[in-house]
């Protein structure tokens, strides 16, 4: 547990980080330790551990949140802080900056009451559903989700702790997120704080997801067949094909249409095919996790 003892005038505050970062990637999920200690989750050599240069800075230890996040305009002081402070952390490492997201922050808000009527700080409590489920019950679509917490009386000292942690750095600096949700709730003057991050996934249609493949696939210089019934049935099969038989069928999930697995890239450049055939299909299950389910049909 990171322990941080502050005392205000006529009250004591107990400043505390959750020493556990949930991290979930496709549906896999990993813990990992992030006190102090921890060599767990180095990101680069340089970070930046205080930010002294936000204009809000002398603002926010007098200045609690109240209500759940609706959308970036409606943020607090303390929350714009830490929303502000992310991505002036970020900037310094030459990452982009975090688009604000009004459901991820839905999300977010959620958590934060959890924590405040449990007062105590934890990625779940009993009560509610887990992080990734949080996010897709707020109508968030994702790739990756992770998610910070602290309690402090202040959004400063949270961000701080959060940036001297290496677990929770390494999610504030994680160049493969690209969104953020941000909710503070205050009880008896401490600030329970919950910072959402997510790679978000963009909704597309059938023909948009074969469309966008279809452009990468043309680089290699490959005919392109037109898209029928039989190839996105092929998609929606494990094994085997409909229609015309290919050579080569590659099935593959994906967050990111624009990148190809490694092993279609080989067959591509290999010299044996000259056309190929892109089907989407809707992706199976109930996972909370979004991504496109591709099937490329190769052909001699």
């Amino acid at each position: 547990m990171l322990t941080l003892k502050w005392y205000p005038p006529g009250h004591v505050s107990k400043s505390r980080l959750k020493p556990m970062q949930d991290f979930l990637l496709f549906g896999q999920h990993r813990s990992m330790k992030s006190s102090v200690s921890s060599k767990s989750a180095i990101g680069p050599a340089k970070y930046i551990l205080h930010i002294v240069s936000l204009p809000l800075l002398a603002l926010v230890p007098l200045l609690h949140a109240q209500r759940p996040v609706q959308s970036e305009n409606q943020l607090t002081v303390a929350e714009q802080y830490l929303f502000a402070a992310a991505n002036q952390a970020r900037a310094d490492q030459g990452l982009s900056p975090l688009r604000f997201d009004r459901a991820l922050a839905q999300a977010s808000a959620f958590h934060a009451h959890q924590m405040a009527d449990h007062e105590d700080i934890s990625h779940q409590f009993s009560d509610e559903p887990e992080l990734a489920e949080r996010g897709a019950n707020a109508g968030v679509r994702f790739s990756l989700i992770a998610e910070n917490v602290g309690e402090a009386p202040t959004s400063v000292i949270i961000h701080n702790l959060w940036m001297q942690s290496p677990g929770h750095r390494a999610n504030l600096l994680d160049p493969n997120v690209n969104t953020i949700g941000i909710a503070i709730v205050t009880r008896d003057r401490e600030l329970y704080a919950v910072e959402d991050f997510a790679s978000t996934v963009e909704p597309l249609t059938l023909s948009e997801q074969e469309q966008a493949v279809v452009g990468v696939l043309t680089h290699s210089g490959m005919q392109i067949a037109e898209t029928t019934s039989e190839a996105r049935l092929t998609c929606t099969m494990p094994a085997g094909y409909a229609g015309r038989r290919p050579w080569y069928i590659m099935r593959y999930t994906a967050a990111n249409l624009t990148e190809i697995p490694s092993q279609l890239k080989s067959r591509l450049i290999s010299g044996k095919y000259h056309e190929a055939a892109v089907g989407a299909c809707p992706a199976s299950g109930n996972s909370p996790f979004s991504a496109f389910n591709i099937a490329v049909l190769l052909y001699p």
